[in-house]
């Protein structure tokens, strides 16, 4: 097989294993960035909101789900919640450390966890998203 013949297969994996990362890391911080702008100022206060099941989700640019929850209010206080999806790793593996921060707080604040910064915001986004949706 002759070179000029190769460089298609060249390109390839250049692309696959050199730019889609880059580009996939930007992705992510930059979908992060717009969470953090969107939840500033956000303070849920539960008891502020009406009885019910609430459902949002934060999609990045419009296009990529990055974190979708559940969560039922009775009483001014969470009876449930669940991250039905949660995008980013590694700090996805933190999810049921988020739902059992809310589940005993009772609030639906999200502080931020180390290692899963990007992964907490993308959750703060998704309860802003569930709690305008009911309003």
């Amino acid at each position: 097989m002759k070179f000029k013949q190769l460089i298609p297969y060249i390109l390839v994996f250049i692309t696959s294993f050199l730019i889609t990362p880059v580009a996939i890391t930007s992705f992510v911080r930059k979908a992060n960035e717009n969470a953090k702008e969107y939840v500033r100022n956000f303070t849920p206060f539960t008891s502020n909101l009406p009885n019910g099941s609430y459902e949002g989700k934060y999609k990045a640019f419009g296009m990529i789900t990055m974190s979708k929850v559940q969560f039922e209010i009775e009483d001014g206080l969470v009876k449930s919640i669940n991250f039905i999806k949660m995008f980013h790793s590694p700090g996805s593996i933190y999810k049921e450390n988020i739902e059992t921060q809310i589940k005993q707080t009772q609030k639906l604040e999200v502080d931020a966890i180390t290692g899963a910064t990007r992964t907490s915001n993308f959750a703060k986004a998704a309860i802003k998203d569930a709690v305008e949706k009911k309003k």
